[in-house]
């Protein structure tokens, strides 16, 4: 269906204080949800809005939690329940959706929403400081696209018997360029941030007549680097200003480097790379990881060719250790811990990184003699991703384990990646090519919300294998920075239209 956007006319929230040593983003307007013996509910006050059949109810995490709870929605007035949300470790930023039925819409709107957590909390949470707190985005200081809404299907007739037509994939992606382009679709600081920095960056230069996406990259940009200060919260939601808490927070600067060779907020990254330098010149936190070929070795690249060549080898040196730390025969692992143990083998999301940051590092560097092995080990892992596509044509959650299901997050990435190396002339357009159009095709037909926000993905993990392997899924920010890269690939392949029409 179509929806429509219903805001709620105000938020009263239960007198508990922000955590002390936390803070959000921009300082925007954040309200507690928790349990009832904590405070009473949450309440999202009657929303202006005329009739609508059946909607969703959209909330964004405000700051990381690491636990599960289970968020219930009531009617304001009545208490009639509407809705539940099952929310695992979620990071800031996070949106989660809830459907609600014919009578819970006509509820929400009739009487406003209370929202509390259950009690006690889920068996599976382990919360030391007693019973948990969700913060949300809420008031006035919050952007409009970060606030509680109802999502609520368009109607033809005016006494609301009958939904509009369903939107198709042309409009769904249109959907994903609109909410790329705005401040809806900021991230926390670092890959996750980086993935959608990345996306937009793509967009002006597939469409440089299109000032949408270099507007937003502009205001997505201001929020980190105002004045010329890094200003940030770390995963947990502490201030981390003009320090990088670790390799996955250096990605952005890839973008950094691309628009301003010299600025001189580049030498943060180049010495948090120097600092975490292991003995064979591995940048890494404590365990190797395969993101660090899309969060070291790629904004390396892009410093090395427009502002310090001397990293050149530093990048291609990345690439060259992971292989050898990451790579086990036809295995991929996501971390090498110092004790030897491999985790996560052949995780969707572990190919999305390595081969990104082999194919956008290498594609930065230029073809040279130094280049051709890593061009073959980015075939060989293109080759081995294309042998484990599920039977839609995208990835599962562990490749080779269909029991894990589709993870449409991960698959963005790789199919970004087939796109990119396709484009670079090292794939081949039949096969890594005709895969990656194949892959936007299916994620955005079956995968993307009428209002652009990919579903299906898994969470970040750092609730554990277990949690990955579950089947658990939610919407993707980073998924939709992911098909952004993909989306602006394909375009200039010339094997999708312009998908950014207004």
């Amino acid at each position: 269906m179509a929806s429509t956007a219903a805001e709620f006319s105000g938020v009263r929230a239960p007198d508990i204080p922000f955590p002390a040593d936390r803070r959000t983003p921009l300082d925007w307007s954040v309200a507690p949800v928790t349990t009832p013996s904590q405070g009473g509910p949450t309440l999202l006050e009657q929303p202006v809005r005329a009739a609508a059949a059946t909607g969703r109810l959209r909330l964004f995490v405000a700051c990381d939690l690491r636990g599960a709870v289970r968020l219930h929605a009531h009617s304001a007035k009545t208490h009639q329940p509407l809705t539940t949300y099952d929310i695992r470790y979620p990071d800031c930023h996070q949106p989660y959706d809830a459907p609600l039925d014919r009578d819970a819409t006509r509820l929400a709107l009739a009487e406003g929403v209370a929202l509390s957590l259950s009690e006690p909390p889920p068996a599976d949470s382990d919360f030391a400081g007693g019973p948990p707190t969700l913060w949300i985005f809420a008031g006035p200081k919050a952007p409009p696209v970060r606030r509680p809404m109802l999502l609520l299907d368009d109607l033809d007739s005016l006494d609301g018997a009958t939904p509009a037509p369903a939107t198709d994939a042309a409009d769904r992606v249109t959907a994903l360029h609109r909410t790329l382009t705005g401040i809806g679709s900021l991230q926390p600081f670092g890959w996750m941030e980086g993935c959608v920095l990345d996306a937009l960056y793509d967009l002006t230069v597939t469409f440089p007549g299109d000032g949408r996406a270099r507007t937003a990259l502009a205001d997505h940009l201001a929020v980190y680097f105002p004045d010329g200060t890094l200003r940030y919260e770390d995963p947990r939601g502490r201030p981390a200003d003009n320090r990088l808490y670790g390799i996955e927070a250096t990605l952005p600067y890839a973008v950094l480097a691309k628009l301003d060779p010299l600025d001189p907020a580049l030498a943060r990254a180049v010495e948090a790379w120097r600092v975490r330098a292991d003995d064979e010149g591995c940048v890494k936190d404590a365990p190797t990881t395969a993101e660090g070929s899309y969060t070291v070795a790629y904004p390396m690249a892009a410093i090395a060719g427009t502002a310090d060549p001397s990293l050149r080898e530093s990048a291609l040196r990345q690439l060259r250790l992971r292989r050898a730390r990451l790579c086990t025969q036809d295995d991929l692992h996501l971390r090498l811990l110092p004790d030897g143990t491999h985790l996560y083998r052949n995780w969707a999301r572990a190919y999305a990184w390595y081969l990104l940051g082999l194919v956008r590092t290498l594609t930065e560097l230029g073809e040279a003699a130094d280049t051709a092995g890593l061009w073959d080990e980015a075939r060989r892992v293109a080759a081995l991703a294309l042998a484990h596509r599920n039977a839609a044509g995208i990835w599962d959650c562990y490749l080779g384990e269909p029991e894990t299901g589709a993870e449409t997050c991960g698959s963005a990435g790789i199919a970004a990646a087939l796109a990119l190396g396709t484009e670079q002339g090292q794939f081949e357009a039949g096969r890594e090519g005709a895969a990656a159009l194949r892959a936007w095709d299916v994620l955005a037909e079956a995968h993307l919300t009428e209002d652009g926000w990919l579903s299906g993905g898994s969470p970040s993990n750092k609730g554990g294998e277990e949690l990955q392997r579950s089947g658990y899924r939610m919407l993707s920010g980073v998924g939709n920075g992911l098909m952004g890269q993909l989306g602006a690939a394909l375009v200039r392949l010339g094997t999708v239209k312009d998908w950014t029409r207004p």
